[in-house]
């Protein structure tokens, strides 16, 4: 094993996202030395501080610090590479490499990859099919925004990840209401959306109507890890699971990929791991939107999946290693892997009851059960997909056992809420 010290240290730029502190020092080993650049004052950051401290060097910047003081710092540290797995830290990163002189998304990029409406904007213009879309940035554009973009629609915030605060919107009445609701919550800034009718028969009535796909940037060179299944959504726009790899015919998947490496050119992408999503309609496959960082349970899915670990590849990308990815994975000899997510209801204030949970660890096909929310702990289904109580980790040889498989786990594992709506 290389020693520690002689590895090259790479900055990471640290906020809840796609990979803890425990999966990025994990995939770090014999690789890079690990610097945690991170707000110290950050919800996300405040309860890691001592895991953050303990698995590599920690570079404290509280927000509104000038960031050259940082570069000093990652600069006295030997720091030759650096990243983020988090949407909010993009600006910053973008900032720290290009003061550095490191590969990195341009902090014009990094603005695009941030904010909904840009990207949109930037899409558009180098003539990629894209839905209509208006800016609500106050109370005055709401009448606007809806003549522009019509209904139904869906508004969301400019600035955010895993669908907080998004939702859908098919009256004048419901659309003026609930943007002024947004904006009155503190967004900076929302973005109106044409709302896209997935067409359930693409992926298959059990699953659901839109796929991402996870692909690696190395100046011209492209490299697809594949295309990633997912279940029905939650209500409003929360993932109820998702599956690698998805059931897509080769044409269809050939087709997505090529679009992902238009919308991929055309945003600047030059390096890095990304994450793209696609609605599966009636029409054909329609952008939903580029990410500009790894995608969240996305190195458990596809590493299970392939034996390659994405977030050891974005590691190795960052550091600018020659050939980081082969030129191709092959998962068609892969089993089917999961995460199943249990999500609250809408109505629902708080975990109620558990039961089950050692019934389905025992199912054929369950690797792990994971409780992040027990009895008594709040929820609320404004967070988004991170809204979920429970998640539950597996695989099967096909998607027909998968089916089967996720039934089973439905029927073993029991949530009940405060607040629950029901039958």
């Amino acid at each position: 094993m290389a020693d520690a010290a002689a590895l090259p240290a790479l900055a990471v730029v640290y906020d809840s996202g796609a990979a803890s502190p425990v999966e990025i020092a994990t995939a770090a080993r014999g690789l890079c030395r690990p610097v945690l650049v991170a707000d110290p004052a950050a919800p996300a950051v405040q309860g890691s501080l001592p895991v953050l401290r303990a698995l590599g060097t920690l570079v404290e910047h509280p927000a509104g610090t000038d960031p050259d003081v940082t570069v000093r710092r990652l600069k006295e540290l030997g720091v030759t590479a650096v990243t983020t797995f988090a949407d909010p830290c993009l600006d910053l990163t973008a900032a720290l490499a290009e003061a550095l002189g490191v590969r990195f998304h341009t902090p014009e990029t990094a603005l695009a990859l941030g904010d909904k409406l840009r990207q949109r904007s930037r899409l558009a213009k180098a003539g990629l099919p894209a839905v209509r879309y208006a800016k609500v940035s106050e109370p005055g554009d709401i009448d606007g925004a809806l003549a522009e973009v019509g209904l139904p629609a869906v508004l969301k915030p400019r600035h955010s990840a895993g669908s907080r605060n998004t939702l859908p919107v098919a009256t004048p009445r419901e659309f003026r209401t609930v943007a002024g609701e947004l904006l009155a919550l503190g967004e900076r800034g929302l973005i109106a959306e044409e709302y896209l009718t997935g067409d359930p028969t693409v992926a298959g009535e059990r699953w659901g109507d839109y796929v991402s796909v996870e692909s690696v940037v190395d100046g011209e060179r492209i490299t697809h890890l594949g295309v990633t299944g997912k279940e029905p959504l939650a209500e409003p726009f929360r993932e109820g699971g998702i599956f690698f790899p998805a059931t897509l015919g080769a044409g269809l998947s050939g087709e997505i990929l090529e679009r992902t490496a238009g919308a991929l050119r055309a945003l600047g992408i030059r390096s890095g791991v990304t994450h793209t999503e696609f609605k599966l309609t009636a029409g054909g496959p329609r952008l939903i939107e580029v990410n500009g960082r790894l995608g969240g349970f996305i190195t458990d899915l596809v590493g299970r999946a392939t034996g390659v670990s994405p977030l050891r590849i974005a590691l190795e990308n960052a550091l600018g290693l020659p050939a980081p990815v082969p030129e191709r994975i092959d998962t068609t000899a892969a089993r089917v892997t999961f995460q199943h997510l249990f999500q609250p209801p809408v109505t629902a204030t708080a975990v109620a009851s558990v039961t089950g949970v050692k019934e389905t660890r025992k199912l054929p096909g369950v690797a792990r059960v994971e409780l992040v929310r027990r009895p008594g702990d709040p929820v609320d289904w404004r967070q988004g997909t991170q809204s979920f109580t429970a998640i539950v980790y597996g695989d099967a040889p096909d998607h027909t056992a998968l089916a089967a498989t996720l039934a089973a786990v439905d029927a073993g594992l029991s949530i009940t809420y405060d607040g629950e709506e029901l039958p």
